[in-house]
């Protein structure tokens, strides 16, 4: 009779090894090889391609899924009047943003307006106020010009923290102008009795196809 791989504990030695990647480039100890995108005269446009793996986890911090995402600029688009860069998520390909950057920043077309995502060039302190994954919210720039080491190198980038209730984090987000998100951490109430806040999802750039 031959033997079979339950296929239980493969997904077990998978996510063991995904968990392993994550902490070490949690704890700064991940250096990728690749580009740094600061500086650097690409940016991001039509067919530029963004690689992550994304975490899920339980509520005790460990991990429950693991996968890579992979994120395209498809299309241009005019949405109210201005030109849009259309990104999916190639598996399926489902529509993500409607963004562009403009001189203060990378913005998101949202609740049938422009909205500041991220702004840039940001000091630490800074806040505003925009409408995001459809709801109001308010982000603080946390960091500026901080150095993150990621999946492409070691990169520059400022540092966001998104509330949607006072005192309740939401989104933790870095951002390089020139590579975009590069890493983004989301919060979530998930307990069935009572209310247990926590990190329940991340996701971390490992490549950039520009």
């Amino acid at each position: 009779m031959r033997n079979k791989i339950n296929p239980i504990f493969l997904f077990t030695i998978f996510s063991a090894a995904t968990l392993v990647s994550c902490q070490k480039e949690l704890d700064g100890s991940l250096s990728g090889g690749g580009i740094n995108p600061n500086p650097t005269n690409q940016v991001p446009r039509v067919g530029t391609t963004w690689t992550y793996r994304h975490y899920i986890y339980h509520q005790d911090g460990s991990l429950y899924q693991a996968h890579i995402m992979t994120l395209r600029i498809k299309s241009e688009e005019m949405l109210g009047g201005e030109k849009w860069f259309r990104m999916v998520n190639v598996t399926p390909d489902t529509t993500v943003f409607y963004l562009q950057v403009k001189p203060d920043g990378l913005y998101q077309y949202a609740n049938n307006s422009p909205q500041l995502f991220l702004k840039d060039p940001a000091l630490v302190g800074d806040n505003y106020n925009t409408f995001n994954e459809g709801f109001a919210e308010q982000f603080f720039v946390r960091g500026s010009k901080d150095t993150l080491p990621t999946g492409i190198g070691n990169v520059v980038v400022n540092y966001y923290e998104g509330y949607r209730v006072t005192n309740l984090i939401k989104n933790q987000i870095w951002y390089n102008k020139n590579a975009w998100i590069v890493r983004w951490e989301q919060f979530q109430n998930r307990a069935l009795v009572g209310f247990f806040w926590y990190r329940y999802r991340a996701f971390f750039l490992d490549q950039i196809v520009y």
